[in-house]
């Protein structure tokens, strides 16, 4: 069985999310972000900023540079 979900923001961008096992040690989960022009570049969090710079994606919560170390990445945001 699979669900999928879908979560439309105020400025109309969306984002799907889908959650599926054929087995109970074969799950699948899927997320997409759908974003408008106009929120390109508003985003932050464990699925980046959107401006399609793969360099900047991993900027800890409260930081302005982005990190290597996956760790304090994801421990920012806990």
């Amino acid at each position: 069985m699979f669900v999928f979900v879908q979560i439309t923001m105020p400025s109309g961008t969306y984002v799907t999310v889908g959650f599926g096992c054929t087995s109970p040690t074969d799950c699948c989960l899927d997320i997409a972000v759908y974003p408008l022009a106009e929120d390109s570049g508003l985003t932050e969090g464990l699925c980046g900023n959107n401006n399609d710079d793969d360099a900047d994606d991993w900027i800890p919560r409260g930081s302005n540079s982005s990190t290597s170390e996956l760790f304090e990445f994801v421990k920012s945001y806990l």
